[in-house]
C-alpha cells in the first residue's frame, strides 16, 4: 500500500472543488480510501509520500493525439492542415521508419507527457505506407516501457478527399484505392492486448469519415460493436472539410454517420471546428464525445472549436494535443488554458464562458468518460477509481498560491510536476522518469528525425505538388461561400 498524505486535494467538484490535509490510500492500482482521517493502523503500508504544500491532482487525459509525429516537431509552419499532411506523410514515405525507430519516437513523446503530468493518452496511429503488426506492437511496447496509460487506435481509411473533392465523383475517387485487409492487422494486436495489457487498450480509428468509404466505417462499426470498442476519429476539422462535405453528401454529413452507425456513445471526435448546430444536436442525442485540439486548430488556422455549444447541449468535451508538429508539444497543461481563455473570444455572455474549473474538467474526467474503456475507472480521485495521480510542488509560476484551480489552468506549465503515479505506480519522481534514461531515448531518436528533415528540405526545394495547388483551389472556393 501507498499513503500520501497532508495534500492538498484537487476533486473537481464544483462545491469543494479542493479540499486540504487529505490522505489518499493505494492498495493494488486502486485508490482504496480517500478523506481527511483515514484508520490505517494495522495496514501494511510500504511508502509514505509527505504531500505538505504540494498539490495533489488526477492525472490529466490526452484524448487525441500522433505520438510519432514528434519526428517531424516544428518542422512546418504557416501551412493549411491539408497541404500539412501532404508534406508530412510524404517526409514518413521518404525516411521510411522501422519499427524501433516509431517505438523510441512513442516514448519520447509519452516521456515528455508523463513529466508533464498526463497519465493517459489515445494514439491515432498511423504511418507510412501502412499498418504493420510490428509498428503498433512498437507503440504498445512504449506504453509498457514509460508506464503511461494507453489506447493504441490505429488509422483506418481508404480513399483521398482531396481526391475526391477535386473529382467531384466520390465513386471515380475511391476506386483508385485497392481494398485494405485492415481487420488482418488489427484483430492480433486486439487479442494480444486482452490477454497480456493492463493498461494498454485498443479503440478502431476511422481516419475521418471523409476518408473512409461507407464500407470500411460499418466494418468498423461492426467490429466496435462485436469486441466493444471505442471509436475514433477526426471530424469536421477545417473550413475546407466543411464546404467539401457539402458537396459530397447531400443528405448532411452529420446524416450519413448516423445512418452508418459511427455516432454513438462509442466514437470521440477530434477537432470538432466546423460542427454545424444539426450536427451537435445529432452528436447530443447519441452520445458522441468531441475533443477540443485548440492548439493545433489555432497552428493550422483550422478555426475555434464552438465549445460553448456543445456544453450547452450536454456534449462531453475533452482535450487533445494532436501531433508534434501541430500544437508541437504533449502537454495538457496547454490545452487548459486554451481552451478556457478561446471560449471567451465569440461568446458574448461571460456567464457561458469555460471557468477554470469546467477546464480542468475537461482535462481530467471528460477525458475519462471519452474513451469507453476508461469510464468511471480514472478522471478523479474518488475510492475504486484507478490511482493516475499527479503531486505537484508548486514553483515560482504557482506562487503566492491564492486559488489553485485558477492557478493550474493559468499558470501551470506542467514545470511544478514532481510526482507521477500511473495504476499505482510511480512512473516520476522527484521530477525525473524512473522507467527509462531520458537522454537514452532522445539519443535514439535523433537520427531518424535528422533524416527526415534532410527529406523534408529536399521536398521544400522541389516544384509543389499537384495536390497543392488543388488544395489551394479548393480553399479559394471554401471562402468564396
Amino acid at each position: 500500500m501507498i499513503l500520501c498524505h497532508n495534500a492538498r486535494l484537487l476533486t473537481l467538484d464544483k462545491l469543494r472543488p479542493v479540499l486540504e490535509r487529505q490522505q489518499i490510500l493505494v492498495d493494488n492500482g486502486v485508490i482504496a480510501a480517500v478523506g481527511k482521517d483515514l484508520k490505517i493502523a494495522g495496514l501494511p503500508i510500504r511508502q509514505r509520500i509527505d504531500c505538505t504544500g504540494k498539490i495533489v491532482m488526477p492525472g490529466l487525459i490526452n484524448t487525441h493525439s500522433h505520438l510519432t509525429e514528434i519526428l517531424q516537431r516544428s518542422f512546418r509552419d504557416n501551412l493549411r492542415m491539408e497541404v500539412w499532411r501532404g508534406y508530412r506523410a510524404r517526409t514518413e514515405e521518404l525516411a521510411n521508419p522501422t519499427a524501433a525507430e516509431i517505438g523510441a519516437a512513442a516514448a519520447l513523446a509519452c516521456a515528455e507527457m508523463l513529466k508533464n503530468g498526463v497519465t493517459a493518452v489515445v494514439d491515432h496511429f498511423s504511418t507510412r505506407p501502412g499498418l504493420s503488426e510490428p509498428k503498433m506492437m512498437a507503440i504498445v511496447r512504449a506504453f509498457e516501457q514509460t508506464g503511461i496509460r494507453g489506447v493504441l487506435t490505429p488509422s483506418l481509411l481508404d480513399r483521398d478527399f482531396v481526391e475526391i473533392v477535386a473529382a467531384k465523383r466520390a465513386a471515380r475517387a475511391q476506386a483508385k484505392k485497392p481494398k485494405v485487409p485492415w481487420q488482418e492487422q488489427v484483430l492480433p494486436m486486439l487479442s494480444h492486448l486482452k490477454q497480456s495489457a493492463a493498461t494498454v487498450s485498443l479503440m478502431l480509428g476511422p481516419s475521418s469519415p471523409f476518408s473512409c468509404s461507407d464500407e470500411l466505417v460499418r466494418e468498423v462499426v461492426e467490429m466496435a460493436e462485436q469486441h466493444d470498442l471505442g471509436i475514433h476519429t477526426h471530424l469536421l476539422e477545417t473550413k475546407l472539410q466543411r464546404w467539401g462535405g457539402r458537396q459530397l453528401y447531400p443528405e448532411g454529413l452529420g446524416k450519413r454517420m448516423q445512418r452508418l452507425g459511427l455516432f454513438s456513445q462509442r466514437l470521440s471526435a477530434a477537432h470538432c471546428v466546423w460542427v454545424n448546430e444539426r450536427e451537435m444536436d445529432a452528436m447530443a442525442a447519441a452520445g458522441v464525445n468531441a475533443v477540443h485540439n485548440p492548439a493545433s486548430n489555432l497552428k493550422l488556422g483550422s478555426g475555434i472549436a464552438p465549445v460553448v455549444a456543445m456544453k450547452k447541449r450536454g456534449i462531453n468535451v475533452s482535450l487533445g494535443t494532436d501531433g508534434g508538429d501541430t500544437s508541437d508539444s504533449y502537454t495538457i497543461f496547454e490545452q487548459i488554458r486554451l481552451a478556457a481563455l478561446l471560449s471567451r473570444v465569440n461568446t458574448e455572455n461571460s456567464d457561458e464562458w469555460v471557468t477554470a474549473l469546467d477546464a480542468l474538467r475537461m482535462g481530467t474526467i471528460n477525458g475519462a468518460q471519452a474513451v469507453p474503456a476508461w469510464r468511471g475507472k480514472i478522471g478523479k480521485i474518488a475510492k475504486g477509481y484507478r490511482a493516475d495521480l499527479v503531486i505537484l510542488r508548486p514553483n515560482l509560476r504557482l506562487t503566492p498560491a491564492a486559488d489553485v484551480v485558477n492557478q493550474l489552468v493559468f499558470c501551470e506549465s506542467g514545470q511544478s510536476v514532481d510526482t507521477v503515479m500511473v495504476d499505482g505506480k510511480i512512473v516520476v519522481k522527484d521530477g525525473r522518469l524512473l522507467s527509462m534514461r531520458e537522454e537514452e531515448v532522445m539519443r535514439k531518436v535523433l537520427p531518424i528525425s535528422r533524416r527526415m528533415q534532410r527529406h523534408y528540405r529536399a521536398l521544400v526545394h522541389q516544384e509543389p505538388p499537384q495536390s497543392e495547388s488543388t488544395v489551394r483551389q479548393l480553399y479559394r472556393k471554401a471562402f468564396d461561400v
